[in-house]
């Protein structure tokens, strides 16, 4: 049986904890706020001793073992493997403890609160009222938004070290019953984060501590889409190095894989195809978007691929976005999102947001092939990705003053 921290069934908390995968970092900031909801790490740990920590925090939660019982398997683990670490025994393990426990906590509630968004559609932010509260989140007490809100993106609780923040759901009923209406939505300020060197890593809103400005319960369900949000959200002069640094070879192969099963997977009236994350926007692209257009503001880095519509109900004239290219290409498309020779506009356009379009080596059947990028054309209300298709064009049409180079040559 589950323990019920803070009072509440935790299977959803035990799922988020065992899914984690452990890494190896030197900082724990050098991982970017939305990857720490699938990935586990120690600052400054081996990953043997990672793996260990990570362990004891899954049966701390499975057995309800107390922060005193964490405490000695930390202490058996430190001894086993000779590791040093920095800071006072108890002020870094109850930080350890503290921090894990709750963020799975609340990414296991966030999943009740989507699955019973229709029913209770608003959310309240809760602090804990005492000496112990930051300012910013006694402010943000009572602020009563709906579930779908941008603001839940960043500000869902925890917000930071030590931060003991919930938030409650409210039905339209109960929220007239309890003679409360919706907020206006906070306005955000942000603040640069920077290292010892004086470089800057991050932006994060004021209020929140570096590393925390993720739903963990999104950053969980959608880990993909999340950390696509979040690199968009970054000034584009830093999204080259945030790229590169958060989106890995290792990283691309996996999701590379992901795609090839999704290709693979049968399609049934019982077993619909779903949306997939192709990838992500090669590091320099987020850059020429803004510079082609310069109005825009690009909301997320993912690229996501939507499954054929069935003929039967297609409109007419409807071409499913990935029929074009072969098997063989297609199996290629995560690659090819990174390595590519040119990014045209089409100056015809009249899309709501900016389409841009990648020119890979080789050819198709005699033609060139190309992909088409649809920025933030994916939804779902509390998460948008890029959206995409693939297609041939004949080398004449491609060359024609109807499309304008960007970036690259042909």
């Amino acid at each position: 049986m589950a323990v019920q921290p803070f009072g509440v069934q935790a299977e959803n908390a035990l799922a988020n904890l065992r899914s984690k995968v452990p890494v190896e970092t030197e900082r724990w900031n050098d991982m970017l706020g939305s990857m720490h909801a699938t990935q586990f790490t120690v600052a400054g740990a081996p990953l043997d001793v990672v793996r260990d920590i990570h362990a004891s925090l899954v049966r701390a939660m499975e057995s309800g073992t107390t922060l005193a019982q964490f405490r000695k398997d930390f202490d058996e683990t430190v001894q086993r493997s000779g590791w040093t670490y920095r800071g006072k025994r108890g002020w870094r393990t109850e930080l350890i403890y503290r921090a894990n426990m709750h963020s799975a906590y609340m990414a296991g509630r966030w999943q009740q609160i989507v699955e019973n968004a229709d029913r209770r559609p608003y959310l309240e932010y809760r602090a804990v009222l005492d000496s112990h509260t930051r300012p910013q989140h006694r402010a943000w007490n009572g602020t009563l938004l709906p579930v779908t809100s941008g603001f839940w993106r960043t500000h869902y609780p925890p917000c930071g070290w030590g931060c003991r923040c919930t938030t409650r759901s409210y039905s339209e009923a109960e929220m007239k019953a309890a003679g409360k209406q919706p907020s206006y939505e906070p306005d955000v300020r942000y603040r640069l984060v920077t290292n010892a060197d004086g470089e800057v890593t991050d932006r994060v809103p004021v209020g929140i501590d570096p590393g925390w400005d993720h739903n963990v319960g999104q950053s969980w369900l959608g880990p993909d889409m999340a950390l696509g949000q979040k690199l968009a959200s970054l000034p584009v002069d830093m999204q080259n190095n945030a790229v590169m640094n958060s989106v890995g070879l290792e990283y691309r192969e996996a999701m590379a894989q992901r795609w090839r099963n999704w290709l693979d997977k049968p399609v049934t009236p019982l077993q619909p195809a779903e949306p997939v994350v192709v990838g992500f926007m090669e590091a320099e692209l987020p850059a020429v978007i803004a510079q082609a257009f310069p109005t825009y503001t690009t909301e997320s880095l993912v690229v996501v691929a939507q499954p054929a519509v069935d003929e039967a109900v297609a409109p007419a004239g409807y071409k499913a976005p990935l029929a074009s290219w072969p098997r063989s290409w297609l199996n290629r498309l995560p690659a090819l999102l990174w390595d590519y020779k040119a990014v045209l506009v089409d100056t015809a356009d009249t899309g709501a947001t900016p389409l841009v379009i990648l020119v890979p080596d080789g050819k198709i059947g005699g033609k060139v092939p190309v992909i088409r990028l649809r920025v933030d054309q994916v939804s779902d209300g509390n998460q948008s990705g890029t959206g995409i298709e693939v297609g041939t064009m004949d080398a004449a049409d491609v060359s024609s003053a109807r499309y304008r180079v960007v970036s690259g040559a042909l």
